[in-house]
């Protein structure tokens, strides 16, 4: 991206500056890695504040159900992915969690299929609507790649199992709660289930709150706004 670009052209043009004034290709190679490390952390961090005070508008958007100016100013960020990478993807994972509350799941699906791998409620989210089109094979990749990359999310634990549990995979479902538990050892909801499962007994999800019912497997509760808590637990990444 851009950022990477800049940071390696100044940083290229000093150092050889350096070398044909001191012919020491040492000093050139250093102060090369120094300029390449210190451009790429100060122009991110300028565009990382600028992407917060996007996102921090957005939450105010949503506050007060102004939902469509939100899907707006995100569409507008998109102009910052020219400058740091997954940016793109950051903000599609937002707009398909805002789509999918609406309960505009096709849209929100387009979203969120080219989402930020990271973003695990964004992931979360995809994997619900895959389990709703019995896609089940794609619920297993989508459920995967959201605990490798958010291993310490306990909930990420349950629901899989969940959906294994209703597959009809419940000996799976107890191996993933397990793993989970070393995980989120903390996490006593992860822990309940595992031993629901192991009683013969059903999950209780609900335990979950907010984290369950955003995802419109059970019907909500009438009066229920979980915009405001969905962005709250994001977090912008440069990387």
């Amino acid at each position: 991206m851009l950022t990477l670009l800049i940071s390696l052209s100044v940083s290229l043009l000093a150092a050889l500056g350096l070398y044909f004034v001191t012919y020491n290709y040492i000093w050139s190679l250093m102060l090369m890695v120094v300029l390449i490390l210190a451009l790429n952390f100060f122009i991110g961090r300028h565009f990382l504040k600028k992407l917060t005070t996007v996102f921090q508008e957005i939450e105010k958007d949503l506050k007060n159900n102004r939902f469509e100016k939100a899907i707006n100013r995100l569409k507008n960020a998109y102009s910052f992915s020219k400058w740091q990478f997954f940016v793109k993807e950051q903000i599609n994972s937002q707009i398909g969690i805002i789509l999918y509350m609406q309960k505009k799941f096709n849209e929100a699906k387009d979203y969120l299929e080219k989402g930020f791998a990271k973003n695990w409620m964004g992931m979360a989210m995809l994997a619900t609507l895959y389990f709703k089109e019995k896609n089940y094979e794609k619920v297993k990749s989508t459920m995967e790649k959201a605990i490798k990359n958010a291993p310490k999310e306990g909930f990420l634990y349950s629901l899989y199992a969940y959906f294994l549990t209703e597959m009809g995979e419940k000996d799976k479902a107890i191996e993933i709660l397990v793993k989970g538990s070393k995980k989120a050892p903390l996490d006593e909801k992860l822990e309940s289930n595992l031993e629901a499962l192991k009683n013969g007994k059903k999950m209780k999800m609900r335990n979950y709150g907010t984290l369950w019912l955003q995802l419109n497997i059970e019907k909500m509760p009438q009066g229920f706004k979980p915009y405001q808590m969905v962005l709250a637990r994001q977090k912008i990444r440069r990387r």
